[in-house]
C-alpha cells in the first residue's frame, strides 16, 4: 500500500508518536516538512466522516467536568487496515497552543463499503463547555486533524475534504460540528465494467468504466500480431497473450485473446493498468505489441474528492451559464415555468468536480477519465441517465452543465402533467454521478424541481 500512501506533504505536522491513551499532548503542524515522514492523504485512506458533541440522552449533551465531549466517526481504507493501521486525531482549542491526540478505537457500526470504520472520541479541559457564555462560544474554535501512524515512523494526514495545505477541520459555532459529507470519498457505485478494445487500425480505446473492484474486458483484433500466425490442418499453432498490470499493486495477468474476449477482475487497489500483447508459434517466432515497449496505459476512474457547488441559472442572458445573480442552489429547486420555456437562453444545472492532478489544469482528455452524469426521473417514469458536458475550469475545480430543456416533459409528445386547474405541473427529481461517485443532498435521497405549463396548452402531444 505505500505507493498508494506517500504523496506530498501539505499541512501536516512534526513527528510525536501516540501512547495508545485517550488524550496526550502532541506538537503543532509544521509545514515544509520531508515527505518521507509525513504526507498529506488526498486518495481516502483516512477521512473523518464526521465529529460533533455527544448527546447525553435528555437533550443535552455529555460533558466531563466542566467541558463537553466530542464523538465521531472515522474511516481507513480496507488497504491501510490491512496493514493494520489505527487512525488517531489531533485537536487544538481556543488560545491554547498545544495539541492533544486521541486515537481511535474499532467500532462494530457498519462501515462504508471499502473501508474500516472507528469511533473518535475528543474530550479534555482545554474544550468549551456548558458554563461559557454565549459571546464566548461564538468565538469558540477547535482544530482537528485527522491522522494515521506508518509503521515507518511517518504519518498520513487527512486532507481529502481540505485540500488546502494550510486547511484543518475547524469546529465553530453554533452548531459545534463536523457535518458528513456524502459526496467525499464515497464508494464507487454504478457501472464498473470496462472493454478496452484494440482495434485492427491500430488504435485503441475504452468503453464504459474502467474502476476499482469492477471488471474489465480485452477485445483484440488478432491481425495486430499477424507476424506468428501459423496454422496446421486447420488449427492455430501460435498464440497471443494480453498481458494486464494493475498499478500501484503490481497484480499481473496473462490471458489468451487469440479468439476469446477474456474479462478479468480489477482489483480494489487499483489505480492504473498497462497492457501490452506477445505471440509466439510453435516454430520459434516471436512478437510483441506493446506500445514501443511503453506498454497501453489506461488510468482507472475514482470517484472524485468533492462534488459541490450546485446551482441552477435560468436567464436570458446568454454570457453566463452558470453564475448571474439570478443563480440559485439546486437545494432550493426549481420551476421551470412557460417564460422559462418560452424566453430563457440558459437553463442549466451546474456543479463542479475536484480531483486533485486532474482537474486542477487544463486537460483536453478530461473527458476520458471523468465519467459526469446525471439521473432524472419525471414521475412516474424510472430514472433515465444523460451525460453532462463540461463547461468551464474554476480554480481547480471542473465545472459542469446539464440543460433542462433536453428533458423538458412538456416538450412535444413527452409530457405527464397533473392538473390543479389552471396549471399543468409535473414533478422531478434527480442526482449527479461522476465515476460511480454520487452527489445528493443527503444519502439516498434527489435533488428536485417543476416543470409547469398552461392548462390544455400541450395536452394534444401528451400520452394519456
Amino acid at each position: 500500500m505505500r505507493s498508494v500512501l506517500f504523496v506530498f506533504l501539505a499541512g501536516c505536522l512534526a513527528a510525536g508518536g501516540s501512547t495508545g491513551s485517550e488524550d496526550s499532548s502532541s506538537t503543532a503542524p509544521l509545514i515544509g516538512v520531508d515527505g518521507s515522514k509525513d504526507q498529506a492523504d488526498r486518495s481516502c485512506n483516512v477521512v473523518l466522516r464526521d465529529l460533533g458533541r455527544a448527546g447525553n440522552g435528555t437533550g443535552g449533551y455529555q460533558t466531563s467536568g466542566e467541558n463537553w465531549i466530542w464523538q465521531g466517526r472515522i474511516e481507513i481504507s480496507a488497504a491501510a487496515a490491512g496493514e493494520g493501521l489505527v487512525p488517531s486525531a489531533l485537536f487544538q482549542a481556543g488560545s491554547d497552543p498545544t495539541w492533544h491526540e486521541t486515537l481511535a478505537v474499532a467500532s462494530t457500526a457498519t462501515a462504508t463499503p471499502g473501508y474500516t470504520l472507528f469511533n473518535l472520541t475528543v474530550s479534555g479541559t482545554n474544550l468549551p463547555g456548558p458554563g461559557m457564555s454565549g459571546t464566548a462560544l461564538s468565538n469558540t474554535k477547535i482544530q482537528v486533524v485527522p491522522f494515521m501512524h506508518l509503521a515507518g515512523g511517518g504519518r498520513l494526514f487527512d486532507h481529502n475534504r481540505n485540500s488546502g495545505e494550510l486547511d484543518n477541520y475547524t469546529i465553530t459555532s453554533p452548531d459545534l460540528s463536523i457535518w458528513d459529507d456524502t459526496t467525499v470519498c464515497a464508494p464507487p457505485t454504478g457501472p464498473t465494467s470496462a472493454n478496452l478494445v484494440f482495434g485492427a487500425d491500430f488504435t485503441q480505446h475504452r468503453d464504459g468504466v474502467l474502476a476499482p473492484g469492477g471488471q474489465v474486458t480485452i477485445t483484440y483484433a488478432k491481425s495486430r500480431l499477424a507476424q506468428c500466425a501459423a496454422t496446421q490442418g486447420g488449427l492455430p499453432q501460435y498464440s497471443i497473450t494480453a498481458w494486464v498490470k494493475f498499478l500501484p499493486g503490481n497484480q499481473l495477468t496473462g490471458v489468451n485473446v487469440l479468439d476469446t474476449v477474456p474479462t478479468l477482475a480489477v482489483p480494489s487497489d487499483a489505480r492504473s493498468a498497462q497492457v501490452w500483447f506477445e505471440t509466439t508459434s510453435v516454430y520459434g517466432c516471436h512478437g510483441y505489441d506493446s506500445n514501443n515497449g511503453a506498454n497501453y496505459a489506461f488510468d482507472l476512474a475514482i470517484a472524485p474528492q468533492w462534488i459541490g457547488n450546485g446551482t441552477t441559472l435560468f436567464s436570458r442572458d446568454t454570457t453566463y451559464p452558470c453564475n448571474t445573480p439570478g443563480t440559485s442552489p439546486i437545494s432550493s429547486g426549481f420551476s421551470f415555468d412557460t417564460w422559462t420555456r418560452e424566453r430563457a437562453a440558459i437553463t442549466n444545472t451546474c456543479f463542479e468536480v475536484y480531483q486533485p492532478g486532474m482537474t486542477d489544469h487544463d486537460d483536453p482528455d478530461l473527458w476520458q477519465k471523468l465519467d459526469v452524469e446525471i439521473h432524472v426521473q419525471t414521475a412516474p417514469q424510472t430514472f433515465t441517465t444523460f451525460p453532462v458536458n463540461f463547461e468551464s475550469r474554476q480554480g481547480n475545480n471542473a465545472r459542469y452543465a446539464f440543460s433542462w430543456r433536453n428533458v423538458d416533459p412538456f416538450r412535444d409528445y413527452f409530457c405527464t402533467p397533473t392538473s390543479d386547474g389552471m396549471y399543468e405541473s409535473t414533478l422531478v427529481e434527480y442526482y449527479i454521478t461522476v465515476n460511480g461517485g454520487e452527489f445528493r443532498p443527503e444519502p439516498g435521497a434527489s435533488f428536485g424541481g417543476t416543470f409547469v405549463d398552461y392548462l390544455n396548452a400541450t395536452n394534444a402531444f401528451c400520452s394519456q
